[in-house]
This record gives C-alpha cells, structure tokens and sequence, in this order.
C-alpha cells in the first residue's frame, strides 16, 4: 500500500489536475490525489467563464496573466480532445458585462479607461457597448427597458468546468501519471528530504509536494508549519431550462448558456465561513437582477439551485509559492482556476521542477501577506452587477 512519486500533487480539481497533467505530459513520475467532495466545491460550483476583462486595476500583471491564458486556450482545448475524446466545450465567445441605466455603463467605461492607461502599450481589449450595439450582438435576447448598454471584449469566453477537470485528470493517466481519486490525504511530513502523506490505508512518499486542495489547503500547510490566508466564499447558482445556442452565443457576466444548454445564473459573493446554507434573500436578489436584464427569464422554469464555496485568498489574486522553509513544498491557491487553467498548465509544473516563474506569474508569492500584509490592492474578481466596478 506504499508508493513513491517524483511528485504528489493534492487536489484534483481544475488546479490540481491542471498541474498533474502538465508534470506527467513531462514525464515526471507524479500522483494525483483527490478526495471525495462532500459539497460543490469550487470546479463543481462555477460557470465556466474564461473571463478576463473589467479586473484587477492596479495590477497590470494579472491582467496580462488572464489574458496569456485565454489566448493560450485553444490550444489546450484541442491537444486535450484529441488526447481525451473529451470535448471541453471551449468555446472563444467573447464575453459581455450588461449594464443597467447610464450611470453604471459610464462607471465600466471609466474603469476600462483606468486599465488601459496601465497597459505598456495604451491598448485594452474591451470597448462600451450602446443598447443598439448590444442589441445588434444579440438579437434574440429581449433586453428590459433598464439596460443602457456593456462591456465587451473578444477575450473572454467560456468553457465546461467539469469537462475541462475530467479531461485534464484522463489526459493525466493517459500521460503516465497515478490517480488515487476518492481518497482524503489527512497527515503531510518532512521525510528525508522529501514528504510522507498519510492517505487511506496508503502511504505515499515524494520528492516534492504540491497543495493544489482549496479549501483543504490551509490545513495541509499548517502541518508544515505554515497558515495560508485561504478563505471561503460562498456563491448562489440558479439553473434554469435549456435555451437554443443561437439565443445567447456570448455569455453575459452573472448569466450564461451552459455546455448542455441550460442557463445559469450566478452572483453572489458571500464571506459566510463553510456556512453552505441557501438564502432566499440571495437567491431572489440574483434572479431580480437577471429579470431586470433578460425580463424573459422569469417565464423559464428553475431546475435546481445550489450553493458552491470558492477558493479565495485574501486579496482575491493567485498564491504561486513555496511553503515557507520548504524548498520542495508547493502552495498554489486561487478563486479564478477556471479562467487561467491554460497558462497554469503550462507555467507551474516548470516551477515546480525549479525553473522561476514568467514575470507576470512571479509576484503571487505568500511575501505580499508578511507581518499581516492584506496583499494587493483592488480586486482580481469582477462583480457581475456592483454599481462600480471592481474599485
């Protein structure tokens, strides 16, 4: 019941098995290992947006990160489709944030202004949408009389998130890799070197360790002597019926056709602890504000609804680092997986054989918490429908 790995990687949700896949397609010798979800958790919980407009002022770097990943999307999609026979559903759609009344519409403006000026070369791929243009973009949408306008930009798009997590974990074993799933790692130890992980009846021992586990993340890292500034935040999904593909070909931020056709709707940002209880309240004001920009809606029936906890640092951007004191012990932690699995299949497991990150990835380091650091300013996330965005 013993193994050793070259890596185990803990966590196979889209991060986790994002880095597997890319440490196995290099050939390292590398087991991944998932435990049993006991609720939607943060790859069983989203809406598959690849977004990467309208976040994260301040921080140019982010910015480009988001972007690198989508342009880098298309590739991913297919090498793993032709890999897999699992169709991820990527689709490069572009993305649109509707706007309600012209307050909010030149509020988006101004923040899309902001993060151009912090572009090297004055350019931004996002431009304001009129209501006529809007329109003309989606003609069998109904907009309600409130809607002025949005952002849109052609990088943003989408894709399944379970696809995406099933097809990376398949392409890992196809590569060589070991997938221990249904399995809870409860025990991590410095070993000669290297670690020891206590899972099951099993015993694994490795080389280098990666904690790609969410949620479950701070208190692997705890036994190695480190607190990870890892929170949950909870969100509200509602599921409404299948919709021709033809209605809504271009998502809108907070309302989307899913992979099989139905429609979601999803806003809510709650700091509630593992509180995974639904509220009414939440889910009411979430289905106002979609009725609002799609009055069509409220005619359509509701499937289910459900409540999923997101991975979120404490400033909402990425962790990418060593465990402190822990050369071979790797943290990697963020609430955006869905959006940056292609750069991240391609980035981290480079960094965890020794090689730095790119420039744009590097500065996520644990350092911006020391001595109680918030981190960075302003925000990674972007609000489907604050009345300012992402300040």
């Amino acid at each position: 019941m013993n193994a050793s790995f070259d890596v185990v990687v803990v966590g196979g949700g889209v991060t986790g098995a994002a880095v597997g896949y890319g440490l196995a397609k290099r050939g390292v010798r590398t087991c991944l290992v998932d435990a049993v979800p006991t609720f939607s958790r943060a790859s069983r919980a989203n809406m598959g947006l690849i977004w990467c407009q309208s976040k994260a002022l301040g921080c140019p770097q982010f910015v480009r990160w988001g972007f690198a990943s989508s342009r880098a999307y298309g590739k991913l999609a297919e090498e793993l489709r032709e890999l897999t026979g699992i169709d991820t559903g990527y689709a490069p759609t572009g993305g649109i944030i509707p706007c309600l009344g012209e307050p909010e519409l030149e509020q988006r403006a101004q923040f899309i202004e902001k993060l151009r000026l912090e572009t090297e070369d004055g350019t931004y791929p996002a431009s304001v949408l009129s209501r006529k243009e809007l329109e003309g973009m989606l003609p069998k949408v109904p907009f309600g009389p409130e809607v002025s306008g949005g952002i849109w930009s052609n990088m943003d798009g989408y894709v399944d998130p379970l696809h995406l997590m099933f097809a990376f974990r398949k392409g890992f074993v196809k590569r060589g890799g070991t997938l221990i799933a249904g399995e809870r790692v409860t025990e991590v130890t410095p070993a000669g070197g290297g670690y020891r992980l206590a899972c099951g009846e099993r015993t694994l021992e490795c080389g280098k360790l990666v904690l790609a586990a969410g949620l479950g993340t701070r208190k692997l890292a705890a036994q190695l002597g480190a607190d990870i500034p890892v929170f949950p935040n909870k969100s509200q999904v509602l599921l409404l019926e299948r919709i021709p593909a033809d209605v809504l070909p271009i998502p809108l931020l907070g309302i989307a056709r899913t992979f099989g056709g139905t429609v979601m709707i999803g806003a809510a940002h709650e700091n509630m602890g593992m509180d995974r209880t639904l509220t009414p309240e939440v889910l009411a004001r979430n289905a106002d504000w979609a009725i609002r920009v799609w009055p069509e809606l409220a005619r359509k029936r509701i499937l289910r609804f459900w409540t999923g906890l997101r991975v979120w640092p404490k400033d909402a951007y990425p962790i990418y680092d060593r465990i402190p004191g822990h050369e071979n012990a790797f943290v990697f932690a963020m609430h955006s997986a869905v959006s940056l699995a292609a750069v991240l299949e391609r980035t981290l497991p480079d960094y965890v054989m020794g090689k730095p990150l790119p420039p744009d990835g590097s500065i996520f380091t644990l350092a911006r918490f020391a001595n109680g650091g918030n981190g960075f300013q302003g925000s990674a996330a972007s609000s489907p429908h604050a009345q300012t965005p992402n300040k």
